[in-house]
């Protein structure tokens, strides 16, 4: 039978009590700390189910645990984590291992462990207290098991996860699978003494994904941080590698937006092209969210030095290199769509503003026209042709915004860009438009358009992260 005993959260100390209720083997010292620092007084009630089958401690359990000497149990607690007025926050998983590593898997909602303005990756997980089902919007967390599982088995494990949940057309998998598929030439699987970026992407191939290696080199105006926040925009998660730590996390959002910068003169000076006038979105941005092992769910990574009062001690010139899984069929990167961006503005086609906040981001033909379909404040002339235009399953985007339409989240130009494009191709345009014409290209008549209209600034897209 499954047991469910319930623990009020009413102070700090309560957490004290999960060890009368769990086995001295599944629960420890380490693991009430985690509960008490990130939960804290968040949490209202802990729900304690046992015995639980995890599949993902199973599967290492079968692979690993069993053919060890001294034996582990295969059970698993759960702790179903509730808010004020029975909201329901999610669960964690403890697992029958060696001390420093019972947490388990955990899907737990950034309304119960983000205080601030975030921009992150979701997808829906089910639960079931019983007969009761809960969705929990999350994105999925794990404690490393060290031996059979290092960090960046993790990251690229909590990656695997959200893709087979959120969509159907890649493959649910376990973290004794992720262990299984990791190519080695330097001997053994495990113990893992760590993975390299080069493993990661060919764990990502096995799974579908046609993965880019990103970084390594010196980079003074910060472009490999710009090229992180655009597939974050993008709604992709990153594998980000941290050196020297020797240390890697999934990176799955970005923090506050500020838009103070555009108010000051001297900031937009600093922060602009000289000779476009382009200010990307990115450096706007001064945080990223990573799924941290070493702490727990959403940790805030700033570009400032850590202090003691940081998520994590280390700031994101840390990363190094970062490991992009990329749909098969993506073929332009973000570097060549951001050049042919300039090479267009350098052209004077179209006539954006003098100064051009710029948003680069991917996302899907279908999640694009969906939005524009919905969009009140956008033209029905371009509405139109977005809707019925015939484009690649995938799009590059960019949104083209003065700065005080940007601060309102309007944007008065767009870029719509073929990801299936050659390298090469120096046409790769969809569509594009300013506050005065649109130019678009018709696969289906193989022809270039182009119409003269009046178009007024609309919301910008923003569907590939959901803000908390």
């Amino acid at each position: 039978m499954i047991d469910f005993n319930e623990l009020p959260i009413r102070s700090l100390e309560d957490y004290d009590k999960l060890f009368e209720l769990i086995n001295k083997n599944v629960i420890d010292e380490q693991t009430v700390y985690t509960l008490k620092t990130f939960l804290g007084l968040n949490c209202s009630r802990i729900v304690i189910e046992y015995p639980y089958n995890d599949k993902d401690f199973l599967s290492t359990y079968y692979c690993y645990y069993s053919q060890k000497f001294r034996g582990f149990q295969k059970k698993c607690y759960r702790l179903h984590i509730m808010g004020e007025s029975d909201e329901y926050y999610g669960y964690i998983i403890l697992r029958p291992t060696v001390k420093g590593t019972r947490l388990g898997t955990a899907y737990i909602s950034p309304v119960a462990l983000v205080d601030e303005e975030a921009y992150l990756m979701l997808a829906g997980f089910e639960a079931h207290i019983m007969d009761n089902k809960q969705e929990i919007m999350c994105f999925p967390w794990m404690k490393q098991e060290v031996d059979i599982s290092v960090c960046a088995h993790v990251a690229a494990w909590t990656i695997l996860r959200y893709y087979g949940t959120k969509y159907h057309n890649y493959a649910d998998t376990t973290m004794g699978a992720v262990s299984q598929k990791i190519k080695t030439d330097m001997g053994r699987k495990t113990p893992s003494n760590g993975l390299t970026p080069v493993q990661i992407a060919d764990l990502f191939q096995e799974y579908g994904f046609s993965p880019i290696i990103r970084g390594g080199m010196k980079d003074k105006n910060n472009q490999f941080l710009d090229e992180m926040t655009a597939y974050i925009e993008s709604g992709i998660p990153i594998v980000g590698f941290i050196s020297p730590k020797q240390h890697a996390v999934s990176i799955v959002g970005h923090g506050k937006i500020n838009y103070g910068l555009l108010d000051d003169s001297d900031s937009i000076s600093k922060l602009k092209d000289d000779e476009t006038g382009i200010i990307l979105h990115s450096k706007l941005i001064s945080s990223l969210y990573v799924m941290e092992d070493n702490y727990f769910a959403y940790r805030k990574v700033s570009k400032e030095l850590p202090t003691s009062n940081s998520d994590v001690d280390y700031n994101l010139y840390e990363i190094k290199f970062a490991v992009i899984p990329l749909y098969e069929k993506m073929q332009l990167v973000y570097n060549e769509v951001y050049e042919r961006y300039i090479s267009l503005v350098e052209s004077h086609t179209m006539d954006w503003e003098e100064i051009k906040v710029s948003r680069i981001y991917m996302t899907s033909a279908n999640s694009l026209k969906r939005e524009a379909g919905r969009n009140n404040e956008m033209c029905d002339e371009l509405k139109t042709i977005i809707l019925r235009l015939n484009m690649s399953k995938f799009v590059w985007c960019i949104d083209i915004a003065g700065t005080d339409n940007y601060k309102k989240n309007l944007t008065s130009g767009r870029i719509i860009i073929d990801s299936t494009c050659s390298t090469y191709e120096k046409e790769p345009w969809f569509l594009m438009h300013d506050e005065h014409q649109i130019r678009y290209y018709d696969e289906d008549e193989n022809e270039n358009f182009i119409i003269e209209c009046k178009i007024k600034p609309y919301t910008i897209y923003t569907n590939n992260l959901k803000r908390v």
